[in-house]
């Protein structure tokens, strides 16, 4: 069982939509549990009234370490609080960063790979990586970011999530990006899911 968390100090970096998307994708092939550890509880909540397929489950917890008496899972997608925190580190296989194309979310990303690389020191079996988020193509911006996050010193995902209607739209309908009909979400979704895979086979 590997766990993935999303992690950023930064509320509205997009942690909860990226969460859905990579367990939605990841259940297209694996058994598959999605935790909110975010006391706002959106992926809670979303779960609640989601269709979801037979291989997806969404949990609630409230600690960290209630992650570790999940069972029969090949893959744990966490969506951790809206602030630095160091709570669910020792539990993950996989840090996530998501990095949005603004300055301020630049900002706010560097605190978040200080607090991973420090914790690497101490347990160097933590994987992590950093991906551009709510990309919009062709634009400066856009290219800024995906040149600016290289720089953090983590491994970049190869593929970015897009800034798409059709994300927020399918969760707000219960559905999620692999589920919704729209195949740029759905391709996008998938091709994170295998660019996570891969990083961590490579462990």
């Amino acid at each position: 069982m590997k766990i993935i968390g999303l992690i950023s100090q930064k509320g509205g970096a997009g942690k909860s939509t990226a969460s859905i998307a990579l367990a939605s994708a990841l259940a297209k092939r694996h058994r598959v549990a999605l935790v909110d550890l975010d006391p706002q509880g959106s992926v809670g909540r979303w779960g609640t009234m989601a269709t979801l397929p037979g291989t997806l489950e969404v949990f609630r917890a409230k600690k960290a370490a209630e992650i570790k008496a999940l069972k029969g899972f090949d893959f744990v997608v966490v969506d951790t609080k809206g602030e630095l925190s160091v709570d669910a580190l020792p539990f993950l296989d996989l840090a996530l960063i998501p990095c949005s194309p603004s300055l301020f979310d630049l900002w706010a990303a560097e605190p978040s790979v200080e607090l991973i690389k420090a914790h690497q020191k101490v347990r160097p079996a933590l994987r992590s990586a950093i991906f551009a988020n709510r990309v919009r193509e062709g634009t400066v911006l856009g290219a800024d970011v995906l040149e600016e996050i290289q720089g953090f010193g983590l491994p970049v995902l190869g593929v970015h999530l897009g800034d798409r209607i059709s994300y927020p739209t399918s969760i707000a309908t219960g559905q999620n990006p692999v589920s919704s009909g729209n195949g740029d979400a759905r391709l996008e979704s998938l091709r994170f899911a295998v660019s996570v895979e891969k990083l961590l086979e490579t462990a």
